[in-house]
């Protein structure tokens, strides 16, 4: 940009400022200012310079006052100084009709519920510097630089500018195409900035982040330090996020458990309640590994999860109720509910629509599985061996049904009900039911997310419950 050209951007804004500018310029102006990063720079210094005068009256009247100042507005003075310097400033803001210039555009929300965000949330509209706080669904952003970013529910992303954004928690994946390298997201502890790739970043208020590349490469600076680590395809940078997702502490303000384990509750209308924390009941899950695994018994939730492209992170979720207190009745109805839970790991935007099958296990002598003995290598109606890793052995279980999560759904419940469920619970003889759930649906990119469900151990959430009615 010439200096006569810096001379009619600052001639424009002051214009703006007077609130003298047609409608024809206006949409020049903003024309102008989105494509023209040197313009964006020169009409924010304005912009700020007039703000900080009109802020600081003693600064206007010094400068009124002063003998070099020519005899025009102090802040148009320090302004065309400023360009005459060609000074630059990374970012502007643009008040069209009291609007700020917008720097990005929210290109699709699925299944998406909004909470506390400052920005527009209506699919297609132009976001200026603001926060949006995604609760549910899957949210894309696309900034003017070209660069795109998906918000995974639970999300909050505050919108910087063209070329710049922060994590403030949650998860994104983000897409840089050659024109916006150097595209950058702040987390609380770190900054990544892309140079042409695809990566996954995870991130919590006290400092915890994950970055994954999926393709080409990142800079990690962590904020404590110096030092800038570069990541490229299939590695990651972790800072105490997987180990606080897998290993969750309870919380101290945590709701009392309701669901005690001596109590079946009474629903009305002939319908009782037994949840996996009554008697005998039990839930946890398995994950295919080459190694004996942990117990995954004591945890929160149980995971599930189908995985061709990686295949030791298979997950199938296991649950039992006791039905001691039925013997010699038979069910004329029943219901499997299922409690949906943020599982803060892999990616909703490399798992579409999924469908989960709930299978009943007809081999009564492996009912007796204990929740922190149940691995890869050693649970029911299971093969560690077997080709469909996500699925059980097809001899010793019923298909009792299947149910379905959109995709970025993290909420909720699912509830199962039918016939199957029905006879299936009809033919236990010794007072425990097994159910095994699994995901039919395959991710479309390695580290896809893991579905998550409430166990007993997730005190104030709800458990696995089955709701019967019997005579």
């Amino acid at each position: 940009m010439n200096s006569s050209e810096q001379w009619q951007l600052l001639e424009l804004a002051e214009r703006y400022v007077d609130g003298r500018l047609s409608e024809s310029e206006t949409l020049a102006l903003d024309e102008r200012l989105r494509s023209d990063a040197a313009a964006r720079a020169l009409f924010a210094k304005a912009l700020h310079q007039h703000a900080e005068l009109r802020f600081d009256q003693g600064l206007s009247h010094e400068l009124s006052l002063s003998p070099a100042a020519p005899q025009v507005r102090p802040w148009r003075y320090v302004a065309t100084a400023a360009a005459a310097a060609c000074i630059t400033l990374v970012g502007a803001w643009l008040v069209v009709g009291h609007a700020k210039l917008t720097v990005a555009t929210l290109t699709q929300a699925k299944q998406c519920q909004w909470a506390g965000s400052s920005l527009p949330t209506v699919q297609g509209a132009r976001l200026s510097p603001g926060t949006l706080d995604l609760i549910e669904g899957i949210a894309t952003l696309r900034f003017d630089s070209g660069a795109e970013i998906i918000m995974e529910a639970p999300a909050t992303v505050e919108v910087l500018d063209a070329m710049n954004c922060r994590l403030r928690h949650g998860t994104v994946v983000a897409d840089v195409p050659p024109s916006a390298h150097g595209f950058s997201i702040d987390t609380t502890q770190a900054k990544v900035v892309d140079w042409g790739t695809r990566f996954g970043l995870s991130a919590s208020d006290n400092g915890d982040y994950r970055v994954q590349v999926l393709e080409g490469r990142v800079d990690v600076n962590h904020k404590d330090s110096a030092e800038i680590k570069q990541l490229r395809q299939g590695q990651t940078d972790n800072h105490g996020w997987l180990q606080s997702r897998l290993n969750p502490e309870p919380t101290a303000d945590a709701e009392p458990n309701r669901w005690q384990p001596n109590t079946i509750v009474d629903a009305g209308g002939g319908w009782q309640v037994i949840s996996t924390a009554f008697g005998h009941g039990k839930d946890s899950y398995i994950q295919s590994s080459s190694k004996e695994t942990r117990d995954f018994g004591s945890d929160p939730f149980f995971r599930v999860k189908r995985s061709s492209l990686q295949p030791d992170l298979n997950r199938k979720g296991y649950i039992a109720f006791d039905l001691s207190k039925f013997a010699g009745r038979k069910f004329e109805d029943a219901e499997l509910v299922l409690t949906i839970e943020p599982s803060d790991l892999g990616f909703a935007s490399m798992v579409p629509d999924s469908t989960f099958a709930v299978y009943g296990l007809t081999d009564e002598s492996e009912d007796a599985w204990e929740e922190n003995g149940l691995s890869w290598q050693h649970a029911p109606a299971h093969d560690p061996n077997q080709p469909d890793k996500h699925l059980p052995i097809p001899g010793k279980v019923k298909l009792l049904g299947r149910f379905e999560i959109p995709q970025g759904v993290n909420r909720g419940s699912r509830i199962l009900r039918g016939e199957a469920l029905r006879d299936f619970l009809n033919t236990d003889t010794n007072g425990i039911a097994t159910f095994i759930l699994c995901r039919e649906t395959d991710e479309t990119g390695r580290g896809g997310l893991v579905h998550a469900f409430a166990t007993k151990e997730s005190s104030g959430k709800t458990p696995p419950l089955l709701r019967v009615k019997a005579k």
